[in-house]
C-alpha cells in the first residue's frame, strides 16, 4: 500500500515538474527579443510547397482543453491535465518537411509529422508521411490518477502509441483541402497492422476571424482494433472476457477558429465530436463511445 502511494506521489510530481519547465520555456521563448531568420507563411493553400529551398517557422502554445478518451477510467482528474504547453515547429528543405497541421485544434495537442515531397502538382501533391495516428494508454497510470482501482483494467498489459508510415494524396481548390492517408503501422509495433484516413477542410473567413471546418474518417484493419480495443486470452479474468474484434472505424467532426490579437499573438478555439464504430464500443475496455473535445488559448509566432 505504501509502495503504491509513493507512486502516486511520484507521478504527480513529475506532472507539476513537467508544466512547471514547460511554462518557463513557453514564457523565455515570448518574451525573449531576437531578430528572427524565419520567414512567416502565409500559404492560400495550406500546402508544403514553397518558392525557397529552406524555411522554418515556429510556434508556441499555451492551451486549455477538456477531453474524453473512449477508454474506461482514462479521465482529466485533476487541474494540470486540462492544460498543455507545446512548441511547434514547421521546417522545409528541398521537399523534405516537418509540419503540424494548423488548421486543427489536435495539432496544439498531438504535434507534428515529418515527410517528403513525392510529387507536386499545381492543385495536387503526393506526399510520404510518417506520424503517430493512434495514442497509447497505461492501465497502471490510469488506475494511478483515479487513485482507485478500475477492475476492467487491472492487470492489463500497456498498450504503445502508433506511429505509422502513409502514403498521402492531396487535393487542394481554393481554400478547401482534401487528403487520404494509406499507412502501414510500424513492423516493430505490437498491433503490426495499417489504416486508411480519409480527412478534408475548408476555410471560413468572417472579419478577422479563420475558421476552418472539417472533419476526418479513419478505417483501421483487424490488427489494429484488436491490439488498441481487444482482450487477448491470458488477460481475461473475471472482469473482462475475451474479445477479438473485426476492423472498425472512428469518425470526426470539427471546427476550430484563430483571431489575431497582435502581429504575433494568435487566440484560439475549437470543437471537435468523435464517433467510434459499435466494434469499439463493445469492447469492455470502452465505456465512451461518443467523445467531445473544447479547447481555447493563445499561440505565439516567431
Amino acid at each position: 500500500m505504501l509502495s503504491t502511494k509513493n507512486n502516486i506521489v511520484a507521478h504527480y510530481l513529475k506532472k507539476i515538474a513537467k508544466v512547471a519547465i514547460a511554462f518557463t520555456v513557453f514564457i523565455s521563448l515570448c518574451t525573449l527579443s531576437t531578430q528572427s531568420l524565419a520567414v512567416e507563411k502565409e500559404l492560400p493553400k495550406e500546402t508544403t510547397v514553397f518558392n525557397q529551398t529552406f524555411s522554418w517557422q515556429a510556434m508556441a502554445g499555451f492551451t486549455l482543453y477538456h477531453t474524453q478518451s473512449p477508454i474506461i477510467g482514462d479521465e482529466q482528474e485533476d487541474e494540470f491535465d486540462h492544460l498543455s504547453i507545446s512548441l511547434l515547429l514547421d521546417l522545409y528543405y528541398k521537399g523534405f518537411f516537418i509540419q503540424s497541421n494548423h488548421r486543427r485544434s489536435s495539432a496544439l495537442l498531438s504535434g507534428a509529422e515529418i515527410g517528403y515531397q513525392l510529387h507536386v502538382d499545381d492543385n495536387w501533391e503526393l506526399d510520404i508521411v510518417r506520424k503517430i495516428y493512434l495514442q497509447g494508454y497505461n492501465p497502471e497510470l490510469i488506475i494511478e490518477d483515479k487513485e482507485e482501482n478500475v477492475p476492467a483494467l487491472a492487470g492489463l498489459k500497456e498498450r504503445d502509441w502508433a506511429p505509422a508510415t502513409a502514403i498521402r494524396y492531396s487535393y487542394y481548390k481554393d481554400d478547401s483541402i482534401l487528403s487520404i492517408d494509406v499507412a502501414s503501422l510500424s513492423p516493430w509495433n505490437k498491433a503490426n497492422g495499417w489504416l486508411l484516413d480519409l480527412y478534408y477542410n475548408d476555410l471560413i473567413i468572417y472579419k478577422n476571424w479563420d475558421i476552418y471546418v472539417g472533419g476526418s474518417l479513419t478505417y483501421y484493419s483487424n490488427n489494429v482494433m484488436n491490439y488498441y480495443y481487444g482482450i487477448s486470452e491470458e488477460e481475461v479474468n473475471q472482469d473482462r472476457a475475451y474479445y477479438n474484434p473485426n476492423a472498425g472505424f472512428k469518425g470526426i467532426i470539427e471546427v476550430y477558429a484563430q483571431y489575431p490579437i497582435s502581429q504575433k499573438w494568435y487566440f484560439n478555439v475549437g470543437m471537435s465530436q468523435t464517433y467510434y464504430s459499435n466494434v469499439i464500443g463493445r469492447s469492455p475496455l470502452v465505456d465512451k463511445q461518443h467523445i467531445t473535445q473544447l479547447m481555447l488559448g493563445v499561440n505565439y509566432v516567431f
